[in-house]
C-alpha cells in the first residue's frame, strides 16, 4: 500500500511539474532535487567502497607490485563494516580510527606512498563523524575545522531557543 502511494504522489507531484511548466533540474527528472548539506555527501556503502581498496591494495601486494602485508588492513576494514552494519556507532568510529593509527604507523610493511593514499581515500569516503578531530585539522586544516565548529555551536544554539 506504501509503495503505491509513494509512487502514485510521485507521479502526482511530476505531473504538477508539468502542468504548471516549472523549470526542471539538471540530472533529475521532474525539477525533484535532493536537499544537500553540503557538497561532499558520502556514500551509504563507504564501509564496502573502503574495504574494496583494501583488498584491491592487498592484491597488488601478493602480486608483488608494491611492498608489505594488508590482511591487518583487510580484517580491521572487515570489522568497520560489520560494526557499521550493526549500528554501533561508537565502535565504528574507534574502528575507523584504529585503521587510521595503523596507516601512519605502517603496520604490515607497507610503503609510504600506499598507507598515504589508504589514508586520504579513507579520509575521502568515511563520514566525518567517524573520525577524530585530529585528523579532521590534518586533513582539512585548523582553520575549517575551528570555522565548522563554531557553525554548529551556532546551530545548536538557535535550536535550543526555537522551543
Amino acid at each position: 500500500m506504501t509503495r503505491h502511494l509513494t509512487i502514485y504522489s510521485t507521479a502526482l507531484l511530476l505531473g504538477a511539474y508539468t502542468l504548471l511548466g516549472l523549470p526542471t533540474a539538471h540530472g533529475f527528472s521532474g525539477g525533484i532535487e535532493p536537499v544537500v548539506w553540503n557538497n561532499q555527501q558520502k556514500s551509504a556503502a563507504w564501509a564496502e567502497e573502503l574495504l574494496g581498496q583494501v583488498v584491491t591494495y592487498q592484491t597488488m601486494a601478493e602480486k608483488s607490485l608494491i611492498p608489505g602485508n594488508f590482511q591487518a588492513y583487510v580484517d580491521q576494514t572487515s570489522k568497520i563494516r560489520e560494526l557499521h552494519r550493526s549500528g554501533n556507532r561508537r565502535a565504528t568510529y574507534e574502528g575507523v580510527n584504529a585503521l587510521m593509527v595503523m596507516l601512519e604507523a605502517r603496520v604490515g610493511g607497507i610503503d609510504e606512498h600506499s598507507a598515504e593514499a589508504l589514508w586520504d581515500y579513507c579520509y575521502r569516503v568515511t563520514p566525518d563523524e567517524f573520525h577524530a578531530r585530529d585528523r579532521h585539522i590534518r586533513a582539512k586544516g585548523a582553520e575549517t575545522v575551528k570555522e565548522h565548529e563554531e557553525f554548529m555551536r551556532n546551530m545548536e544554539e538557535r535550536a535550543g531557543m526555537s522551543f
